[in-house]
C-alpha cells in the first residue's frame, strides 16, 4: 500500500477509464459542441434540479 494521498485502486482506475471512453464515444456521435445536459443524456446520467 502506498502513502500517496488520493491514489486510486485498480477498480477505480478502470471505472474512470471506462467513463472517459463512454464520453468519447458519446461525443463522437455529434458534430456540434455538446452542452452538459446532452453529455449527461448520452451517458445515461440523470441530474436533479436544485430548484425543486
Amino acid at each position: 500500500m502506498s502513502d500517496m494521498v488520493g491514489e486510486l485502486d485498480d477498480a477505480e482506475l478502470r471505472s474512470e477509464i471506462e467513463l472517459v471512453g463512454d464520453l468519447v464515444v458519446a461525443a463522437s456521435q455529434f458534430d456540434e459542441h455538446l452542452p452538459e445536459d446532452r453529455i449527461d443524456e448520452a451517458l445515461g446520467i440523470e441530474r436533479t434540479s436544485a430548484h425543486g
